[in-house]
């Protein structure tokens, strides 16, 4: 089932396999203005560099072959960011997200995840949502601990590993 959802200043929309050609077009234009320098600073070397259209395809074509691809859209409908979702087997999503730098400490990143969560509880067959987060992402582990996810073990990587469990509401 595709994943879709409303808060109160975002659309968050799955991107689907097969995209139209104009909508593909005006994705890739979006990804080098979202993917700058200082939101893809602590993120896997997937995300840097992606400045030219060539690169932002190449990009979107990695990002839909391995995972689920949400943008997230404002209160304007402009993409400003993105949600992905890696799907495992025993019905566990491993999620990262990212927004433009314009739209950092406005709240928008909580009222993503929250919609997300509440969404996935409803209409996923999903048991727990797994979020990884460079040590020096404050930020973003605050968040993750704020929506309640609880921090894992750490080990001797860089990376912070975050579980939620979702209620078993969902379908």
């Amino acid at each position: 089932m595709t994943i879709s959802f409303v808060t109160p200043r975002l659309t968050v929309v799955e991107v689907e396999a097969d995209i139209s050609l104009s909508e593909r077009s005006q994705l890739l234009a979006c990804v080098p203005t979202i993917l700058t320098p200082a939101v893809v600073a602590a993120l896997p070397a997937d995300f840097h560099d992606v400045n030219t259209p060539a690169a932002a395809e190449v990009w979107l074509d990695s990002m839909l072959s391995q995972s689920r691809l949400l943008l997230v859209k404002s209160a304007s409908n402009d993409v400003i960011g993105f949600l992905f979702v890696y799907v495992t087997q025993g019905n566990f999503a491993h999620i990262g997200y990212l927004l433009a730098q314009a739209y950092w400490g406005k709240g928008l990143a909580t009222e993503l995840l929250y919609g997300f969560m509440a969404d996935v509880g409803n209409t996923q067959p999903w048991q727990k949502l797994v979020a990884g987060v460079d040590q020096t992402n404050i930020a973003s582990a605050k968040l993750l601990k704020k929506l309640g996810f609880v921090e894992q073990m750490p080990d001797e990587s860089s990376v912070a590993m975050f579980e939620y469990i979702l209620p078993q509401t969902q379908v």
